[in-house]
């Protein structure tokens, strides 16, 4: 893994957030993106004196748009901080499927990946984001921006990620990006829900859990929890209050637990634990108070379990019930359900949200895709599986595909589509043919999510999303016309599916999450659920009864209904802010002149990838951005990077303590294209040892040049459960040695152009939240290492093949590692060992190593979130037993070394990052020659 791309990255994985107040189940998230983007696509920019707005040529008129708003949005964003941030690049990735934004120091910019999707929302994305996104950018501003490129922007980065926490700087992003437009999180009641779930039934977590997350209970976000805390501090002492915080802070950027004492210092009687308890409180008041709904009846049997689980999207075929199952122990997959117990049918795979449709003995369902080397080029596929028979295959549709729908004969798929450019459109597509035979389009700016047919196949009904806020329209597949059927309001539309002529949808009309029906022929709305959490995805059950999932605090539960007793209703279009009680800006956003329209082009200018290369923007005391402290030795490093991840330059010095000795570097790495090119320069000291006359031995030491040169060409994809990785990396370097400091026999003094090759390929099934390693994989790696340039008296060469297998444990979320290694070295590497050794290995006497077998078994202990005070959190306690063998052709059945460590997955000092495993392993050393055959051995671990 080339390693030397990755940067310290802010990462706002807003998608994430979308999902889990979709429904609140399983998310996925990046946090460190090193990906690339595929170098044919063509970059233009609008350099503006406030933004400079890079984005692909087929996104131009998008980006037009987006350029003509973010003067406003600029404004809306440091409006209450009383800042003026610093011009900063905006990149629009419009290849990239997965809905996320982030901002990043080192270089400074902001990514936003721009596409509309089919996960609900009551807003249109790109400007929601970006009103996100720009909030952040004025936070980091505020607070660090006095430490700016060439030298210090990895260090605002790490001021800001130690003196801001993450639920305050993000549930600020969400409290303006809900204030400044007429949607936001802040007006979805599906977002509340899992706190309101929870408070209601009596399950009252601490702020730790709420904040860090449980494996064994569905929490809120700290996004969420976040939000509520910064929404009761301004309804408390007004917004004015964001503003002296940053400032206090700013000026006291080395001051221990800065934001603690500046949240105390303004408020007088808040720390974090007592702001969380009065906002909770205060909110738990007003949810007690309003009218609740009440649980549903007719649940369906389904598994038990001690954890939450979700059965999300029932469906029925002829009687037999299908479900979308997701749950902490379990990959996403789709099963059946039949007296209480349920089915594997297929796996999901990655999905941008929830989604299978069943009609007949068909399912469809969408995946996410990616491109094998560029990790910013994402796509969907469709799968069509028959259910009966297990056939299934994969259609790749043009651009971007999503929630594809089958007509009422499975001869046809309803699919919406966006293009490069941005534009939605609806297709026919003929899964005999495997052909387009419609095209529909909605008026420009109208983005089309979650078609469904009408029973006669000649209707389909989908909602529409726009600046205007949602609706629901319908097309008739005749002629592709189309008619509104709902006025343009806030609510977050999902699932519309027909009931004869009627259509039941998902709406928030009562500030709950609901399944409403409306009558055509009195152009009425009826209320269907009065649930008590929220109910989501209708299905018919029958001509005159309704299957859907009903919210509880274990996961979604499915639920079935009569379609009777049916009371009129009319719907509230738009919904006030939830819980902030203070009055927003009164003025409406100005949108900026700058650009004077969406399609003029003037103030467009071509985009070169290579125009940052020599973007000094940090120095840094890591030469890998902390992503090991292994062998750390003090130094600086001065970086530069490309705005598009492509290229870094790295110029450092390192002084190493344990000879004494100063090391000279620098790095250039160039990963545009399919190879990733590496250069590294490294002058340093070594010292050795020399057998003088006397046969003693006497120090020496020298100095060195070292030229190194590496071409990786990794790929990765992933086809619904399974993950493969492959690729090929070739390396060669030039060693020259110099002042030597005393003259010596035999002494090689040039080691010119050794060649390393390897090639790997590996399998492995995707991990639910609880596993802790993968159910099954295969992995095997082949690295050659030779000196055909070398002088003769260096020779040798060392082939290794190392592998590993996983398989499942005796229980869920257990899991078997057994590792497999050979070696065959030669002349100068009979020393080197290029396959894992056992444990241990340092303490017993071992001249030659030829192959090793690992044997590993990982277990969960328990799940406690425990709270130590304010300085950790425990998540989960797991063990590991393990058992290793060397040269097993010499050792029978007796391993060399076996024990057991204990381990657990902490959080410290309130941190949602880095993720930290501690632990303790006992090591037995089953040899006689061994210097303590006793090890013990500390672990820790850490990941972002």
């Amino acid at each position: 893994m080339n390693k030397i791309l990755q940067n310290n990255i802010l990462y706002i994985s807003v998608l994430t957030l979308l999902i889990s107040t979709y429904n609140s189940h399983s998310t996925f998230a990046q946090i460190i993106d090193n990906d690339q983007v595929d170098p044919r696509i063509k970059w233009e920019q609008f350099n503006l004196p406030n933004h400079r707005v890079i984005f692909p040529q087929s996104y131009r008129r998008q980006a037009s748009i987006l350029t003509h708003q973010l003067d406003s949005m600029r404004y809306f964003a440091n409006a209450d901080l009383s800042s003026d941030p610093k011009k900063i690049p905006v990149i629009l990735h419009a290849n990239h499927i997965l809905q996320n934004g982030f901002v990043q120091m080192g270089p400074r910019k902001t990514e936003f990946y721009p596409l509309p999707s089919g996960v609900a929302s009551n807003v249109e994305w790109l400007p929601n984001l970006a009103q996100h996104e720009l909030r952040h950018v004025a936070q980091m501003d505020k607070l660090t921006g006095r430490l700016k490129a060439p030298f210090f922007e990895q260090l605002a980065f790490a001021m800001f990620g130690i003196h801001l926490p993450a639920w305050y700087f993000e549930g600020d992003a969400v409290a303006t990006e809900t204030r400044f437009s007429t949607g936001g999180r802040g007006r979805m009641p599906s977002w509340f829900m899992p706190l309101r779930a929870n408070q209601l039934s009596g399950r009252s977590y601490t702020f730790d859990k709420n904040i860090l997350g449980s494996f064994k209970h569905i929490t809120p976000s700290f996004y969420l929890t976040g939000y509520l805390m910064n929404v009761h501090l301004t309804n408390q002492f007004g917004y004015d209050i964001r503003t002296d915080m940053l400032e206090e802070m700013h000026g006291k950027l080395f001051r221990p637990f800065n934001f603690y004492k500046a949240l105390r210092g303004n408020t007088e009687t808040f720390n974090s634990q007592r702001l969380y308890r009065s906002a909770i409180d205060s909110i738990g008041n007003i949810w007690k108070s309003e009218a609740l709904g009440k649980a549903l009846m007719n649940p369906i049997t389904t598994p038990s379990s001690r954890y939450p689980q979700n059965y999300l999207l029932p469906q029925y075929d002829n009687g037999k019930l299908f479900s979308l199952f997701q749950g902490p122990q379990k990959v996403s997959q789709i099963v059946s359900i039949s007296e209480g117990k349920a089915k594997h049918i297929a796996y999901t795979g990655q999905q941008l949200m929830p989604y299978f449709h069943l009609n007949k003995d068909l399912i469809v369902w969408d995946e996410v895709r990616k491109n094998a080397r560029y990790g910013k080029n994402t796509f969907q596929v469709i799968h069509v599986m028959n259910w009966k028979t297990g056939r299934q295959k994969t259609l790749k549709l043009p651009d971007f595909v999503y929630t594809p729908a089958l007509s009422p004969n499975n001869e046809k798929i309803a699919v919406v589509r966006v293009d490069p450019a941005g534009r939605s459109s609806l297709l026919l597509y003929d899964l005999t043919t495997e052909v387009t035979t419609n095209t529909f389009f909605l008026p420009e700016g109208i983005h089309i999510q979650q078609p469904q047919f009408h029973s006669n196949g000649q209707k389909i009904v989908c909602i529409a999303v726009s600046d205007q806020g949602t609706s629901i329209y319908e097309f008739e597949t005749t002629n592709g016309l189309y008619s509104q059927i709902l006025p343009w309001g806030q609510q977050t539309l999902e699932r519309p599916i027909y009931a004869g002529d009627d259509i039941i949808y998902k709406a928030h009309y009562n500030a709950i999450d609901n399944l409403y029906r409306w009558d055509r022929k009195n152009n009425a709305i009826y209320p269907l659920t009065n649930a008590l959490y929220g109910a989501f995805n209708p299905t018919l059950a029958s001509a005159d009864s309704l299957i859907f999932n009903e919210y509880t605090p274990d996961g979604h539960r499915i639920v079935q209904l009569p379609l009777t007793n049916l009371e009129k209703v009319t719907p509230s279009s738009i919904k006030p802010v939830l819980y902030d009680r203070r009055d927003t800006i009164a003025h409406q956003p100005q949108q900026s002149t700058t650009i004077k329209t969406a399609t003029d082009t003037a103030l467009t200018k071509p985009y070169n990838t290579l125009s940052s290369l020599l973007n000094f923007h940090s120095l840094s005391i890591s030469s890998n951005n902390f992503e090991s402290l292994d062998n750390f030795r003090p130094g600086i490093f001065w970086l530069a990077n490309d705005l598009l991840n492509t290229s870094q330059i790295m110029l450092g010095y390192e002084y190493d303590t344990d000879i004494r000795k100063s090391i000279y570097s620098a790095d250039f790495t160039y990963a545009k294209y399919y190879p990733k090119f590496s250069l590294r320069y490294e002058n340093r000291g070594q010292i050795g040892q020399a057998r003088v006359n006397d046969g003693s031995f006497t120090q020496f030491d020298w100095r060195e040049h070292v030229y190194s040169a590496n071409i990786q060409i990794p790929f990765s994809i992933y086809r619904q459960q399974i993950i493969y990785s492959y690729g090929i990396n070739l390396g060669t370097s030039y060693l020259k040695r110099y002042d030597v400091n005393m003259r010596l026999n035999n002494f090689n003094d040039e080691i010119a152009f050794p060649l390393n090759y390897q090639a790997y390929f590996n399998r492995n099934m995707r991990r639910s939240t609880m596993d802790l390693q993968p159910r099954w994989g295969q992995n095997f790696s082949m690295t050659y290492r030779h000196l055909p340039f070398a002088n003769e008296s260096l020779s040798g060469n060392i082939l290794s093949l190392r592998t590993g297998f996983y398989f499942p444990g005796i229980m869920l979320n257990h899991g078997l590692q057994v590792r497999m290694s050979f070696q065959h070295k030669t002349g100068t590497y009979l020393f080197n060992n290029d396959i894992p050794v056992v444990s241990g290995f340092g303490y017993f006497p071992s001249p030659r190593v030829d192959n090793t077998l690992l044997l590993s078994y990982r277990l969960p202990i328990a799940y406690p979130d425990w709270t130590v005070g304010p300085l950790a959190y425990v998540k989960r306690i797991q063990a590991r037993l393990f058992s290793d063998y060397q040269n097993i052709q010499d050792s029978g059945l007796a391993p060399k070394t076996f024990g057991l460590g204990l381990s657990a997955d902490v959080n410290f000092l309130r941190y949602v990052l880095p993720d930290v495993n501690i632990g303790v392993q006992g090591i037995y050393i089953n040899d006689n020659r061994a210097s303590q055959r006793v090890v013990p051995v500390f672990n820790l671990s850490y990941t972002y």
